[in-house]
């Protein structure tokens, strides 16, 4: 066993003045400057965080700004007619908007006129005393004003408001998103970095501690540290006391308000990180004089020696080799360094798979994130030459699910799911969660696109079983969407694009489906991503308008009344199917609108067909379930009857099946409201959905509509007559008035005149037609009813 010397004695012995002299100066003269170096750079990173969040800050003011300036266009251009649209509209705007927590539109006077969400003690309050009111109303121009206690929620808020014609249109802002805003940009760089932001009396706006925020507290240092930081060069360094410790200040201002974002940062982080450098800084110090000249070579071979093993192996670890270092070295000064660190490696290597993880992977099910799967995706694309499947499973009942049981049982749900996959252990690739409930299955060396059902099934399996969470059991169901690489596509985007494409479609199909992607699909995504666009200002730019067909009694022949139903000229694309852009003002919420003018304007132009040809004549408007199920639906009918004259028990509301497939209860107290009102409720498309027997016993309707899918094939076989008549029957019993739909030919009519039904609708009598024909194709009708009853004379 060799002899261990003291590193200490052994360069005493030698020549102590030429090591201790040389090195003490070095450390002198280099820790300051160093450390000099590391607060500039801290501070240049802090600033460039306070810069960021405050960029991030001014855009979300700029949104902010937008949406009231989208009020008001919408306002200005008479879109949004009466109180019940705007609430609706801005019901739907906080739904979406998380950072706006309310609304109101205040007169000339600064009274109230309307508040959303709907606040009674606030309606008809004044608020001309009130600092952004009159400094709105005396510049003209957007104001926001300093934190102060809301009266609509008992909390601290922050106001913004434009000018609108002689009034002001006011939102207030949730400081708890504002202070999410902030805190998501600094969370990675953990508890050495604090930020705050104050508005222009000190006043915290953002904070990690949400209590100062809500009591309102104000930053001791704020005008102290505020002008510091204005006055500030790039060789200032401004320090404060924050929280009872000595801190690094960074400071940004928010451009388009009057808003402070201060970053800090506490000398104890400062030295903690410096520390280790020092270290490193005396190591190289030591080899530098180890290798002076001024030292003999015989006499340091050994610490020669030993520094020179020491640096390699730090090399390697500099490089991202964490391993330990040796410690069988004949210095114990070099084992304890090297114990050190060892120590200070292990931190690092664990600090590194930290950061991995919160980088890599969803807190909530342990499963890689969306920036694993671009990264590995694109890595298995540029080593992989086999096919690979990009698989998109879409929960398709979670939001059902979180409404049911509340968003923590939604979480816990996603867990289950999380800890199923794990135990899976898949192989020839993994799962990665994207968003709340899409994830994506990436499968590898795929042979066969059977490969991919198996796959598909055995996830499908595991689920069956059922979540069983607080005595409460559910069950997941998928809509399924698969892209190939490189079948469908070369890029992780398209690929990702792909696949969701095709499980949109596959929940077009219904059910728990599952679709390959085509060709077609992505011709259907640049169209359907133009109308979309198209969309939102159609309504501004008046293309819709309104086709009707006639509803025939089958018993006289005269009209019952007509179905409204909408058309979109586009100015490039021409004639739009409704069939095409329906189901994309659904999902984006311009249905709300739409639907409001498509009802008004229905209602309107029956109230002048009724005037001119001295009847009473009914119209029916299909109705979207995203429509109906809003709070204000039916006050909005109710308000639209009342400006068109119409008589309630004229107006018809057609409704499907898929309105209440998840709620029957929910759907009866829709339907007793607006049969309060006084009119009449219609089943569209019966026979095409669920078609629940549960449903036509319990809810009050007043019209059964068959669809026309029975009509085309009424007259090939006769269990299809059989099955008509036994549906009108059942519509009869329930005491319903019956409208087949699809009646094309004589045979058709004659037919169903013989199984009793009530009325009839379809191409035989007449395609939907514009208001301007609709007299002359009454003249017509009445005509043929003439013709036909001296016939039946005769």
């Amino acid at each position: 066993m060799k002899r261990i010397k003291k590193l200490k004695n052994f360069i005493q012995i030698n020549n102590m003045l030429s090591i201790v002299i040389p090195l003490t100066l070095a450390v002198l003269l280099i820790a300051p400057l160093i450390f000099n170096v590391t607060i500039k750079d801290i501070h240049q990173k802090n600033t460039l965080i306070a810069t960021t969040i405050a960029n991030r800050m001014a855009d979300f003011i700029n949104e902010s700004f937008l949406v009231l300036a989208q009020l008001r266009d919408l306002l200005n251009a008479g879109v949004l007619k009466d109180d019940a649209a705007i609430k609706v509209y801005l019901n739907t705007v906080i739904e979406g908007v998380n950072t706006i927590e309310g609304f109101e539109i205040l007169d000339a006077s600064g009274i109230v006129t309307l508040v959303v969400p709907e606040n009674t003690n606030i309606q008809g309050a004044n608020r001309s005393s009130q600092n952004f009111f009159s400094e709105t109303k005396a510049r003209q121009q957007p104001t926001i004003s300093p934190t102060f206690i809301s009266q609509q929620t008992g909390q601290p808020t922050i106001t913004i408001a434009i000018p609108h014609r002689d009034g002001v249109l006011v939102a207030y802002l949730n400081l708890k998103e504002i202070s999410l805003l902030s805190l998501n940009l600094s969370q990675t760089f953990g508890d050495q970095v604090t930020v705050a932001v104050t508005d222009e009396r000190g006043v915290y706006i953002s904070n990690k501690d949400m209590a100062k925020v809500y009591q309102r507290e104000i930053e001791r240092n704020f005008n102290a540290v505020h002008q510091e930081a204005e006055a500030e060069t790039g060789s200032q360094i401004t320090t404060a006391i924050y929280d009872g410790q000595k801190t690094l200040v960074s400071h940004a201002d928010v451009s388009n308000g009057d808003w402070h974002v201060f970053v800090y940062q506490t000398y104890d982080s400062i030295i903690n990180t410096f520390t280790p450098l020092l270290a490193v800084i005396l190591l190289l110090l030591g080899l530098l004089i180890a290798f002076s000249r001024f030292i003999g070579r015989h006499i340091f071979k050994d610490i020669n020696h030993s520094f020179t093993e020491l640096n390699q192996q730090t090399r390697e670890i500099a490089a991202g080799d964490y391993h330990r270092i040796d410690e069988d070295n004949r210095f114990d000064e070099f084992n304890t360094l090297t114990e050190n660190f060892n120590q200070m490696v292990t931190s690092i290597k664990e600090r590194d798979e930290t950061l991995k993880a919160l980088a890599y992977y969803d807190p909530q099910t342990q499963l890689p994130n969306a920036a694993y799967l671009a990264e590995q995706l694109n890595l298995l694309i540029l080593d992989n030459h086999k096919r690979i499947a990009v698989i998109c499973y879409d929960i398709e009942n979670f939001k059902r699910i979180n409404d049911t049981y509340g968003p923590s049982f939604g979480d816990r749900v996603l867990e289950v799911m999380g800890r199923r996959i794990i135990d899976m252990k898949l192989i020839r690739g993994f799962i990665a969660r994207i968003t709340g409930a899409n994830f994506i299955r990436v499968l590898t060396a795929v042979e066969h696109p059977n490969d991919v059902l198996s796959e598909i099934e055995i996830l499908r399996q595991v689920f069956n079983r059922g979540i069983t969470i607080n005595e409460n059991n559910v069950y997941v169901h998928f809509h399924v969407g698969i892209a190939l690489y490189p079948d469908d596509a070369q890029t992780v985007e398209e690929l990702l694009q792909y696949a969701h494409a095709a499980s949109d479609m596959a929940k077009q199909r219904g059910g728990s489906q599952y679709a390959f992607f085509e060709s077609t699909m992505k011709l259907n995504l640049v169209r359907n991503m133009t109308l979309e666009n198209s969309l939102r200002s159609a309504l501004a730019n008046k293309e819709f308008y309104l086709h009707y067909q006639p509803q025939i009694d089958v018993k006289t022949g005269a009209v019952r009344g007509f179905e409204a139903l909408i058309r979109w000229e586009h100015p490039q694309l021409g004639k739009i199917s409704p069939l095409d852009f329906i189901h994309l003002a659904e999902s984006t919420g311009l249905i709300v609108p739409i639907g409001a003018w498509v009802l008004e304007t229905a209602c309107r132009q029956m109230v002048d067909l009724n005037q001119k040809v001295g009847s009473k004549m009914m119209i029916s408007v299909n109705i979207s379930p995203v429509q109906i199920n809003s709070v204000s639906f039916p006050e909005m009918v109710e308000n639209t009857l009342k400006r068109s004259g119409l008589s309630p028990e004229l107006l018809e509301l057609e409704i499907t099946e898929n309105l209440f497939i998840h709620s029957l209860e929910d759907a009866v107290k829709i339907f007793d409201r607006l049969k309060a009102i006084g009119i009449k409720m219609s089943l569209d498309d019966f026979g095409t959905g669920y078609s629940s027997l549960a449903y036509l016993k319990n809810l009050p309707i007043d019209t059964l509509k068959i669809d026309q899918a029975f009509t085309r094939d009424l007259l090939i076989k006769k269990s299809n007559e059989s099955l008509m008549e036994s549906i009108i029957m059942m519509a009869h019993i329930l005491d319903m008035d019956v409208i087949v739909e699809g009646v094309e030919e004589l045979e058709q009519f004659d037919c169903l005149k013989t199984y009793q039904c009530d009325h009839v609708q379809g191409y035989y009598f007449s395609r939907p037609i514009a208001e301007s024909d609709l007299e002359a194709l009454l003249n017509e009708l009445a005509q043929d009813q003439s013709q036909n009853s001296d016939n039946q004379d005769k």
